[in-house]
């Protein structure tokens, strides 16, 4: 099967016109590629106030994707924009998304994660845009403990760290804003992904994997922080199908479309030394690990068991990707722009290449 089966229906966005919030960042790149490779139109607002989503704004830009410069904290802005556009549908993503900034800046953390999701969801109630896909995190769960079972859409919010509880208090307001009615009566088409940890090249933030890969292209020594850390890694381009499957379910079906829904691989989970272990075998011989434990300035959840089995039912969502896949993914990308390719080109090429793979349900027998 090929590109319209693995990514549903795809010509429900050709002629399209997409809004995405935070297109700069890592996820919002390689979904802004996937979207401009279906035949949407694609916008980004973005506030492109660091170096890396500079340069991601900039190699998109080369791709046609337009680019609005703006905070999501700006209401009057951030709508402005929305009018100018007149999206089909909003992908809302823009966010202070890293956890350990959070205890750093938890102002800013706050503010922006409320401020933004506030600006969004009061323009879809105002009937401003079609559709929305609001995204969180699966730190807006209360922390998991080994008895407490996986954490499906019912588990209980409230997380306990700076940006878990800014998601968390996102996640409350989206569902209170889906209680009030739209201006004009309209049905309400939203849904709130709450995602697990997402993995994949372009990624330079002070996260997990980008950390260890630019200790093995420095030929130095990695150590992780608790190889026994549980978490949902998936790749990017796993998730962005889910966000397109999603995104043409609210454009499409019949009648009020509200979901929240986890994204998540159909496994547990993997160990942190697992994900770095996978790492370093597509890295090769040169990839050097310890077997010190680095040090944690700040607390983190041990385990973090995410259940994506009503996104996948809901959507028909099958991940590509298992953990040594995408650990393959990861490295060819990142060697093939130190080998001279552009990161657009290399993400739009691992982009067509994922729509060519069969679709097939991860782990079954080929």
């Amino acid at each position: 099967m090929g590109n319209a089966e693995r990514a549903g229906d795809s010509s429900t966005f050709s002629g399209r016109t997409v809004l995405i919030t935070g297109h700069s960042g890592f996820i919002g790149a390689w979904l802004a590629t996937v979207l401009d490779h279906l035949g949407a139109t694609v916008v980004g607002y973005s506030a492109d106030d660091d170096p890396d989503s500079e340069t991601r704004a900039q190699w998109l830009e080369t791709m046609g994707v337009k680019r609005i410069r703006g905070d999501v904290r700006d209401r009057d802005k951030l709508f402005a924009a929305i009018e100018v556009t007149r999206p089909d549908i909003v992908f809302h993503l823009a966010a202070q998304a890293i956890l350990c900034r959070g205890f750093d800046e938890p102002h800013l953390t706050f503010d922006v994660n409320l401020n933004g999701s506030l600006n969004i969801l009061e323009a879809e109630r105002l009937g401003m845009m079609p559709a929305v896909v609001h995204v969180t995190s699966d730190k807006c769960y209360v922390p998991m403990t080994a008895d407490s079972g996986m954490l499906n859409e019912d588990s209980p919010i409230g997380g306990r760290s700076p940006y878990s509880a800014s998601k968390s208090m996102a996640e409350n307001m989206f569902r209170e804003y889906m209680d009030l009615p739209r201006l004009g009566g309209a049905p309400h088409r939203a849904a709130s992904v709450r995602l697990g940890n997402v993995i994949g090249g372009g990624d330079f933030a002070d996260r997990l994997v980008p950390n260890c890969v630019k200790v093995f292209q420095d030929g130095d020594v990695f150590a992780v922080r608790d190889p026994l850390a549980v978490r949902p890694f998936q790749h990017v381009l796993d998730v962005v199908d889910g966000f397109v499957r999603l995104g043409a379910r609210l454009l499409t079906a019949e009648g009020e479309q509200v979901h929240a829904l986890n994204f998540a691989p159909p496994t547990s989970g993997h160990t942190a030394g697992e994900m770095v272990f996978e790492l370093a075998r597509a890295w090769g011989d040169e990839a050097l690990l310890s077997p010190e434990r680095d040090v944690c300035g700040f607390p983190e959840d041990k385990l973090l068991w995410l259940d994506g089995s009503k996104a996948a039912e809901l959507l028909d969502w099958h991940h590509a990707f298992d953990l040594r896949r995408s650990a393959e993914r990861i490295i060819d990308w990142v060697r093939s722009v130190d080998e001279g390719a552009t990161p657009a080109e290399t993400t739009r090429r691992q982009a067509a290449e994922y729509y060519l793979e069969p679709v097939r349900v991860m782990g079954a027998a080929a």
